[in-house]
C-alpha cells in the first residue's frame, strides 16, 4: 500500500497509509531501521457507547498536507457516529518527536455526547518482535515501549493536563490481527501495566461531554530516543513548550524552507498553480527522504517488501525480481541520489546536495593498488554496504565487479554539476584526491581494450548484465567531469587521458550501439573479441541518457529516430497514458483477462524523461506543449497528498510500486527547471 504522508527530520521518519494508519517508524536513520516494521498503528473514537477505528468502514478520509509544509491535514468524517476528526501531525525539525493535534467536532446540533479518543501504537523494534517490551510510566502518566537502544514514549494532553486518562499494553499477533487495540472497542481500557515479546499499546483521551455542534481539541505525541532518560526529557520539553506551539513552529519552519526559491524566481508564474504546488511538495518530499548523514533513500514504503502478495488479480514477476521476499527500497543508491542532488542543486538547495556527495565520498570503495574508486550497488543510510543482488562472478564463473557502473559515473557527474552551480571549493578540494581522481581512473581503465566500451555491468533496472547505452552515456559524462576537475587542479596530462577515454567511448557507441537495420541506437550490446555477438533491440526509455548526458546532440537524426521509437513503442494506449519502462515489461503489471495489451505500466519518472526530451529539442514556445501536457499528467495522477509513485496501473491509474519514490519527485523538480529555463530562452 502506498504511503500517502511522510514526515521526517533527518533522523526520525514516519509514514501514514491511505487509511491513516501509522505504518513506518524509522529511527535512528531515515530508512533505517523500521521500528514498527509495517505494523498498523490506529486512531479510534468512542461516542456514547459506539466505537470505530478511523481506518475502518464508514469513514470518509482525506489525507493531505497543510500547504507548503511537512505537517499533515487529515480529515475523517463518520456520518453514523456524527463526528468529524481533523488531525495535524508533524515531526519537529530539531526534536525527535511526532506531535499530533486532534480536533473532534460533534455534528449533532441537538445534544451533547460523551467522546473518547483512542491512540494505538504497534512496534517491531529493530525489524522483529523478539524481546520488545512496553509499560506504563506512572510519574509521566505515559506509555513507554522499547528494545535495546530505541525507546518510544507516548503521551497526551487534554485541557492542559498531560497524561493518558486510561491506557493498556499487551501482546499482539500480526498474522491473526489481534492486539491490545481491541481492548479499546468497548470504550474502556484494562490498564495492563507491562507486556513483553510482540507488544502494542493504547492510550485514551477522555474528551468529556462535547456540546452540540462544538469542537474539542486534544494533543498527543511520541518521543523517540536511545534510552528512558532521553525520552523522558523530550516528554518534559513537549509539555513545557506545548505541543500546539511545536506544530505551529514546525509549520513556519517548512514554509520558510520551501518558499526560499519561489520567492526569488519570478519565472514560476509561468506554471499553473497546481504545478507550482506539486513542485514545492516534491521538494519537501525529497527532503523528508534524506538522512541527516546525507544518504538519499529511494523509498521508505515498507510494503514494497512483499510486492507479490495476494491481490484481486495475478501479478507476474519480471525475469528477475530483486525485491522478492523481504527486500525493500530503503537504501541509498548512487544513481538515485545523483539525480536527487542535481534536482536540489537546480532548486537552490546545494547544502543538501553537499551532504549526499560527502556521503558518497565516505562510502566509496578504494582499490588502492589500482588507484580506483567505485560505488557498490547500494548502501544503508548509516553508510554500510547493503545487500547486493549482483554476483561477484558471471555465469561462467569468471570474476566480475558487483556494480552498476552508471552509479559511480553519475556521482562524479553530480559532483561537477554541484560545483558548476555552487563553486563549492571547500567541498571539492578535499575530495579531489580521495574521490575525483580514483573515480576518474576507474572510468578510464574499466573498459574493453579492443572496443573502448565500458566493461559489462548491470543495467539501471537491475535486471540484466551487459554493456548498456545508459551506462555508456553516464561513463562518458563522468569522464568529462573528471577531466574538468583535473584541469582545474593543474593535471592537464591526466585530464587529456580522461578526455581521450571519453572520445573512445563515443566512437565505440557509434560503432557498436547503433543498429543500421533498426535505424536507431539499441539499449544493450554484447561485444566479444571486438565483434558484436548480439544487440538487444528492445525499446527502453533509458535510451534517453544518450542525449541527456550530452553524449550525442538532441538534434542528431539518430537520436531523434531513437526517441521517436521510444515514444511510439512505449506510449501506454489506455486512458491512463504515460510511457512504459520498456517493451513487454511485466513488473507489477495487471494481467486480468479482458484488459488490452500494453507495453508495461507507465513509469512516472520515465514519462518525465520524455518531457525533458521535448523541452531540450524545443525551438519555439509552441514546441513546449507536449512537455506541458506531461507535467500536467504527472499532477493528475499524484495522490491527493502530492505523493508520486514509481509507476501507475496501466488500466486503472492506481499508484503501483514504491510511493512516494524519491527519484520520481526529483525528476519532476528537474523537469520543471528544464521547462522554466527553456521557456526563458525561447521568450528572450
Amino acid at each position: 500500500m502506498p504511503r500517502d504522508l511522510s514526515l521526517a527530520n533527518g533522523r526520525l521518519l514516519v509514514n501514514f497509509d491511505a487509511f491513516y494508519n501509522l505504518r513506518d517508524i524509522y529511527y535512528p536513520h531515515v530508512g533505517q531501521v523500521n521500528q514498527s516494521h509495517g505494523c498498523k498503528s490506529r486512531v479510534g473514537l468512542w461516542v456514547n457507547g459506539k466505537f470505530s477505528w478511523i481506518n475502518g468502514e464508514g469513514w470518509e478520509r482525506q489525507l493531505v498536507y497543510a500547504d507548503d509544509t511537512l505537517v499533515t491535514r487529515v480529515t475523517a468524517a463518520n456520518r453514523e457516529l456524527g463526528v468529524i476528526v481533523t488531525a495535524r501531525d508533524a515531526i519537529d525539525f530539531n526534536l525527535d518527536v511526532l506531535v499530533r493535534r486532534f480536533e473532534v467536532h460533534n455534528l449533532d446540533n441537538r445534544r451533547a455526547r460523551e467522546m473518547r479518543l483512542f491512540i494505538h501504537y504497534g512496534f517491531a523494534f529493530w525489524g522483529n518482535t523478539i524481546g520488545d517490551a512496553a509499560f506504563y510510566h506512572p510519574e509521566a502518566r505515559a506509555l513507554v515501549a522499547y528494545k535495546d537502544t530505541c525507546y518510544v514514549l507516548m503521551n497526551a494532553l487534554r485541557a492542559e493536563e498531560p497524561g493518558w486518562d486510561s491506557w493498556t499494553v499487551g501482546h499482539k499477533d500480526i498474522d491473526l490481527d489481534t492486539g491490545s487495540w481491541s481492548d479499546a472497542e468497548d470504550g474502556e481500557l484494562g490498564r495492563n501495566p507491562v507486556a513483553f515479546g510482540s507488544v502494542d499499546c493504547v492510550g485514551a483521551i477522555h474528551l468529556g461531554q462535547v456540546l452540540p455542534g462544538s469542537t474539542v481539541v486534544a494533543h498527543a505525541w511520541a518521543a523517540v530516543g536511545e534510552d528512558l532518560a532521553a525520552v523522558l526529557e523530550l516528554d518534559r520539553q513537549v509539555v513545557e513548550r506545548h505541543p500546539g506551539n511545536l506544530i505551529d513552529r514546525i509549520s513556519d519552519y517548512w514554509r520558510a524552507w520551501v518558499n526560499k526559491e519561489a520567492d526569488e524566481d519570478s519565472r514560476f508564474v509561468h506554471l499553473s498553480p497546481g504545478l507550482q504546488q506539486l513542485y514545492k511538495r516534491s521538494l519537501l518530499t525529497v527532503r523528508a527522504q534524506i538522512d541527516g548523514g546525507g544518504a538519499v533513500i529511494a523509498a521508505a514504503d515498507s510494503d514494497i517488501a512483499s510486492p507479490y502478495r495476494e491481490q484481486a488479480f495475478v501479478r507476474s514477476p519480471p525475469e528477475f525480481d530483486p525485491f522478492h521476499g523481504h527486500e525493500n527500497y530503503s537504501y541509498a543508491w548512487g544513481r538515485d541520489g545523483a539525480f536527487v542532488a542535481e534536482a536540489l542543486d537546480r532548486a537552490g538547495y546545494g547544502g543538501v546536495s553537499r551532504q549526499f556527495l560527502s556521503f558518497c565520498a565516505r562510502v566509496l570503495f578504494h582499490d588502492v593498488e589500482k588507484d580506483w574508486g567505485y560505488m557498490f550497488q547500494r548502501y544503508r543510510p548509516n553508510g554500510s554496504v547493503a545487500s547486493n543482488v549482483i554476483p561477484w562472478v558471471d555465469s561462467e564463473g569468471i570474476a566480475q565487479l558487483p556494480i552498476q557502473e552508471d552509479e559511480t559515473a553519475l556521482v562524479l557527474h553530480a559532483l561537477w554539476k554541484h560545483y558548476q552551480i555552487s563553486r563549492d571549493w571547500e567541498l571539492i578540494t578535499p575530495l579531489y584526491r580521495t574521490m575525483v581522481k580514483p573515480i576518474g581512473n576507474f572510468l578510464r581503465d574499466y573498459r574493453d581494450a579492443q572496443t573502448g566500451l565500458p566493461l559489462p555491468s548491470q543495467d539501471l533496472w537491475e535486471e540484466r548484465q551487459g554493456v548498456h547505452a545508459f551506462t555508456v552515456a553516464t561513463v562518458w559524462a563522468g569522464l568529462h567531469a573528471a577531466a574538468n576537475f583535473t584541469e582545474m587542479f593543474g593535471e592537464r596530462d591526466l585530464a587529456q587521458e580522461y578526455r581521450d577515454a571519453a572520445q573512445g567511448i563515443k566512437r565505440a557507441a557509434e560503432t557498436y550501439l547503433y543498429d543500421d537495420e533498426e535505424g536507431r541506437f539499441v539499449r544493450t550490446v554484447d561485444v566479444r573479441d571486438g565483434k558484436v555477438v548480439s544487440r538487444d533491440t528492445v525499446v527502453d526509455v533509458s535510451l534517453f541518457g544518450l542525449w541527456y548526458f550530452n553524449l550525442f546532440d538532441v538534434a542528431d537524426p539518430r537520436i531523434q529516430r531513437t526517441m521517436e521509437a521510444v515514444i511510439r513503442h512505449l506510449a501506454v494506449p489506455t486512458l491512463v497514458g504515460g510511457v512504459a519502462r520498456y517493451e513487454a515489461d511485466s513488473y507489477l503489471l495487471d494481467h486480468r483477462e479482458g484488459l488490452s495489451r500494453v507495453p508495461g505500466n507507465p513509469w512516472v519518472h520515465g514519462t518525465l524523461w520524455v518531457a525533458q526530451y521535448h523541452i531540450r529539442k524545443a525551438r519555439t514556445l509552441a514546441d513546449l506543449k507536449p512537455a506541458e501536457d506531461i507535467l500536467e499528467w504527472v499532477k493528475k495522477w499524484a495522490l491527493p497528498s502530492g505523493a508520486l509513485s514509481e509507476q501507475l496501473n496501466a488500466h486503472t491509474g492506481e499508484v503501483t510500486g514504491a510511493t512516494p519514490l524519491t527519484w520520481t519527485h526529483a525528476s519532476f523538480i528537474t523537469a520543471i527547471h528544464d521547462y522554466l529555463d527553456r521557456y526563458a530562452e525561447l521568450s528572450a
